[in-house]
């Protein structure tokens, strides 16, 4: 019994010291963005759809300093280089990934190298990852009938 005790407070005081550096590199994240000056911050906000305020309530969810878009892209098999070629469609996904409420949930699954088998569960981008792969193996199709 100690010991489940003593495993679950280490554990638990990991995650506090998880969530403060993660939130340390946030607010640093955050300052290095509006350092660049207001007229390219906004240029780049406008680009993906968001407004200041959108921006900076995005940066206080967890892990808001990382790209996990991307990550989630190569964890399910989707190039994420070429998928930038797709302007319209990375600017939308990478909007609903910034302001996503289970940036909590897709980090761990990240971290446990099993978000493709469990992303259609709660990533609001999971339609859109659904219709990525379809339209790579119709590519692939195409490419093989030629």
């Amino acid at each position: 019994m100690a010991g489940n005790l003593i495993t679950e407070t280490v554990e638990a005081l990991r995650s506090v010291i998880s969530l403060l550096a993660d939130r340390r590199q946030s607010m640093a994240a955050t300052r290095d963005f509006w350092a660049m000056g207001l007229d390219e911050c906004t240029g780049i906000l406008n680009g993906i759809g968001l407004s200041r305020s959108e921006f900076d309530e995005a940066m206080r969810l967890p892990y808001a300093s990382q790209d996990l878009l991307s990550s989630a892209m190569r964890s399910i098999d989707i190039d994420p280089d070429s998928f930038q070629s797709l302007e319209a469609a990375h600017r939308f996904m990478s909007r609903i990934c910034i302001a996503c409420q289970h940036r909590r949930q897709c980090h761990g699954h990240l971290a446990a190298f099993d978000f493709e088998s469990h992303y259609q569960d709660f990533c609001p981008n999971s339609v859109n990852f659904a219709d990525l792969l379809a339209d790579g193996r119709r590519k692939s199709m195409a490419g093989r009938a030629c």
